[in-house]
């Protein structure tokens, strides 16, 4: 039987992709937000620049290719940037350009064992198919024993399809417990996914309610009253506020405040009385105009 809820629980944006032209991309202003935010930056393997929140948990990864840049954020660094009260703030950044939302998930979190929920789904449809829209999607469980003997894990439906919506119902103690050592009540987590073609905008990452229960409802859950029709390809009744900064203070505030120049700094002085000179000279050379850093243009390509 579908499980239901009473009233309108809370829905979160638990992860968003934002694609942009490799000429127009909004990304000295995200790189602005971000560090004014507390977000420390690294980059990957592959060259992307990549934002952890001051928690540590999530990254914001900013790409860019010859074809295409993307903003990728994850369902960490969602969390961590609805915590520092900016979220609006980046939405608003990431609109500011032509852009295509290619990935929205939203969440909902019931606190209820997902054992139970995931057994519940797999005698609702015997047959391993659960329509999402019009065609029926294959589900796929992931499970595993727990230490009180209940099989429990990740329901998928749709996983590794091209279909433009799925879901997945997982269990959340479980899981924070295997990957972050967390103790949580019984929780289970239903999220659903918009890709590429869906229609999702980023209305639908500031106020996911809607494109939540699109998908969920009635496969996975029963439809409560008063949720607003979703309209696909619409901002419209949805204004984020724009940023306000002070570049100069956010410099010097994360110069003065960085650990990594303190640590360089006494690598420095492990080369003598001319090696802080030394590093003058290299961060000079570094942040030089002439050096041609794709850190004072956002449309060339990463390495």
């Amino acid at each position: 039987m579908t499980s239901s809820l009473t009233g309108r629980p809370a829905i979160l944006c638990d992860w968003l992709d934002v694609t942009f032209s490799p000429t127009d991309c909004p990304y000295p202003e995200l790189n602005l937000l971000l560090l004014d935010a507390g977000f420390t930056v690294q980059r990957d393997a592959g060259g992307s620049r990549c934002y952890v929140p001051p928690e540590g948990r999530g990254m914001v990864q900013v790409t860019h290719a010859s074809r295409f840049a993307k903003v990728s954020i994850s369902g960490g660094a969602c969390a961590a940037i609805r915590r520092l009260g900016v979220f609006d703030q980046v939405l608003h950044v990431l609109g500011t350009s032509p852009h295509k939302v290619t990935r929205v998930d939203a969440a909902l979190d019931v606190m209820t064992d997902a054992s139970f929920v995931i057994e519940s789904l797999s005698h609702r449809y015997p047959d391993g198919r659960v329509s999402l829209g019009r065609k029926a999607l294959p589900v796929k469980r992931i499970l595993s024993t727990r230490p009180d003997g209940r099989d429990s894990g990740t329901y998928y439906v749709g996983h590794r399809t091209a279909a433009r919506f799925t879901a997945r119902v997982y269990d959340k103690t479980l899981e924070a417990l295997e990957k972050r050592g967390e103790l949580l009540p019984p929780t289970t987590r239903f999220e659903v996914t918009a890709r590429k073609d869906s229609g999702a905008t980023l209305r639908d990452a500031a106020l996911p309610e809607s494109i939540f229960w699109h998908i969920a409802a009635p496969a996975l859950l029963k439809l409560p009253e008063g949720v607003p029709v979703w309209q696909p390809n619409t901002d419209m009744t949805w204004a984020s506020a724009p940023p306000t900064f002070d570049p100069a203070a956010t410099l010097r505030r994360r110069v003065e405040h960085s650990a990594e120049l303190d640590a360089l700094a006494d690598v420095a002085d492990s080369l003598g009385d001319e090696g802080r000179k030394y590093l003058l000279f290299l961060l000079e050379r570094r942040i030089s105009p002439s050096a041609g850093s794709e850190t004072a243009d956002c449309t060339e390509s990463a390495a």
